[in-house]
């Protein structure tokens, strides 16, 4: 089964994409089923994927010393691991499903860098909303820091 293009939609890093470039994009993403609880990423491991997701909901959480702190639960048109298109370096935190599991779609970084290569206005939009998008999470958090 294929991602739709109305998913994509929801998904704020793409919102303002055309539907020709949102097609482009589904031809890369490939299906996941994730059972209940399993993980999806670890914190300190490195990955060149993000995943947006489907059906289901996915927990991010760190590890501590010693324990895990959960930071938020995911749902439907959210993404996970959307750095990894910027660096591919390690991953901040750790994500699992919930305990209904979770359908994602796998979005792998060469395969989106080659279609960026072909469609430099998809590597544009992508990657300026990606900034806007953690901008918006460094000045809040160092304003929760304050």
């Amino acid at each position: 089964m294929s991602v739709s293009i109305s998913l994509l939609k929801q998904v704020p890093l793409f919102a303002t994409l055309n539907s020709s470039e949102l097609g482009a994009l589904a031809a890369i993403c490939f299906e996941q089923q994730i059972e209940p609880e399993a993980a999806i990423m670890e914190q300190n491991t490195t990955g060149s994927e993000m995943y947006v997701i489907a059906k289901g909901a996915a927990e991010v959480f760190i590890q501590g010393q010693g324990e895990a702190r959960s930071l938020v639960v995911l749902g439907k048109g959210q993404v996970i691991g959307e750095m990894a298109l910027v660096d591919q370096g390690y991953r901040s935190a750790s994500v699992k499903a919930t305990k209904q599991g979770a359908t994602l779609y796998k979005v792998d970084g060469k395969s989106f860098y080659e279609l960026c290569s072909e469609n430099n206005h998809i590597g544009y939009v992508v990657m300026r909303n990606l900034a806007i998008d953690l901008a918006f999470k460094m000045r809040h958090r160092n304003l929760a820091d304050s």
